[in-house]
């Protein structure tokens, strides 16, 4: 699953990778030197670098062997006064010189219109490209750098393609022509910082930042950001319980039922932010259809706000808010994630943001034990509750059966969201005599000859059960939960 992250108030869009879909593709980055001496960068084996070089403009294009995938980058002379909008607008008349249907949407400008983001597609199709751009125009110059890969691998190219981006760095006192107006130093206006991988204290998640940031991660949920809250990236689950009060350290928001946009205004005053402003909130239909898929009502939508945090940093924040409908009794639970920058500068800061988000992993193996302590101490409760009960009259028995019930719908709703954030499930095989198949991110495995079918048509993300063996029949998908039920049935 994709995070969707949408910027109406300047017209932003913002997406990265969910932890379920880590970008994991085998590239070895290599350095390159321009013949010049001008410029150095670093490129997978392979690719290509190519220059275009006009009277006021300089381009340098990093492709690979298709030309389908690139990095771009380009300067020119421009205006007397910044003009950031008028920078993308010609820009895009420069890429529609080869890609006629090329367009521009979700662009956002800063306030001073000296930096702008837009999002970039071309093609149709198969043939669908779509990449992002970020623009900064200064006194009589322009600068733009940016992505774009084919639609289908922009999500794992991602990372790839802003690492080499990031790599770019001019040459300092080298021989060689000068480099354009506007281009006299290295550029400086996408923020470059070296993350540091760094992994929660329970080993139940890693996740790369720069060195300064704080942490605070267990349990699989994070918050990690800079010392003043200027920027940085959450990821963490909160419970809602109208009978207690709020207890943010522990999780609680003490508050019936509230919709997203609520839920994430408490959220923010809770850590004591303030001046909070939701500038759009755009339902995300995708996720609310994948609720009812696990027979759960949730409400999910990708939010842009604005606040001040407690240390009087101004910060613009693209967040993802999943609300679960709540209980009989109207306990309730919501999940946050997303990314926030400066206000004013965001556009800078958001390559190196979006790598940070595209690094956040859960650990498997501690939600595998996580899950299997919980199953082991739901067993020995049940034990013992049985033993108890023996001497009970009927009603009472029934009642038993009746609590079992209830936590077996509990244990099975949970395995579908620990399924689901884990990107993980299992098909049976009717047609094999109930073999069972296990799709990860990457792949199906047959978990009886340890067969593994791998690629884009047998992920998690896109194998909707055709079976691999006998492509005539489509499997049923079952959860770990049910798995569990079926091993133990099993003689």
């Amino acid at each position: 699953m994709t995070i969707l992250l949408a910027v109406a108030a300047g017209g932003a869009v913002f997406s990265w990778p969910s932890p379920a879909l880590p970008y994991r593709e085998p590239r070895q980055l290599q350095p390159y030197v321009a013949p010049s001496k001008l410029y150095a960068l670093h490129k997978p084996a392979g690719w290509t670098v190519r220059e275009q070089t006009g009277p006021d403009s300089f381009r340098v294009l990093v492709e690979s062997p298709d030309r389908n995938s690139k990095t771009d980058m380009y300067w020119a002379r421009g205006p007397e006064k910044p003009d950031a909008l008028a920078s993308v607008a010609s820009f895009w008349r420069l890429l529609k010189q080869t890609n006629p249907d090329c367009s521009f949407s979700a662009v956002y400008v800063s306030r001073d219109n000296t930096r702008a983001v837009g999002d970039v597609r071309y093609g149709s199709g198969a043939a669908s490209v779509r990449g992002r751009y970020y623009f900064e125009s200064r006194p009589r110059s322009i600068h733009a750098q940016g992505y774009a890969a084919p639609e289908n691998l922009l999500d794992s190219q991602r990372p790839l393609l802003l690492n080499v981006m990031a790599s770019f760095a001019f040459a300092r006192q080298q021989p060689g022509p000068a480099p354009p107006p506007g281009a006299s130093a290295a550029p400086q206006d996408i923020v470059r910082v070296q993350l540091v991988p760094r992994r929660a204290q329970d080993g139940s998640l890693s996740l790369s930042t720069p060195a300064d940031w704080t942490l605070l991660g267990a349990g699989g949920k994070v918050v990690a950001g800079a010392q003043d809250g200027s920027l940085g990236f959450i990821f963490t689950m909160l419970d809602g319980n109208p009978l207690i009060p709020s207890d943010i350290m522990r999780g609680v928001i003490g508050s019936p039922y509230q919709p997203p946009a609520r839920a994430l205004t408490m959220f923010l005053q809770a850590f004591g932010h303030r001046d909070i402003r939701i500038h759009s909130a755009t339902p995300d239909h995708k996720t609310i259809a994948e609720c009812r898929s696990w027979n759960r009502a949730c409400d999910a939508q990708d939010i842009l706000a604005r606040w001040t945090s407690v240390k009087g940093a101004a910060s613009l924040g693209a967040i993802k808010m999943i609300n679960f409908a709540p209980s009989a009794i109207g306990m309730w639970s919501f999940l946050i994630a997303g990314i926030w920058g400066p206000e004013g500068d965001l556009p800078r800061y958001l390559p190196m943001l979006e790598q940070v988000a595209a690094s956040f992993q859960i650990n498997h193996q501690y939600a595998r034990n996580y899950i299997q302590q919980g199953l082991a101490s739901l067993r020995a409760k049940q034990q013992q509750t049985q033993q108890a009960m023996q001497d009970l009259n009927r009603a009472r028995e029934q009642n038993q059966k009746d609590w079992e019930a209830r936590q077996a719908r509990k244990d099975y709703m949970e395995s579908k969201w620990d399924d689901y954030r884990r990107g993980n499930t299992y098909w049976v095989s009717e047609l094999e005599g109930g073999k069972v198949y296990q799709t990860d991110r990457w792949g199906t495995k047959d978990t009886v000859t340890g067969d593994y079918y791998e690629g884009r048509g047998y992920s998690w993300t896109h194998f909707e059960g055709q079976n691999p063996r006998h492509p005539s029949e489509m499997m049923r998908e079952i959860s770990s939960y049910e798995l569990q039920q079926l091993q133990k049935r099993a003689p």
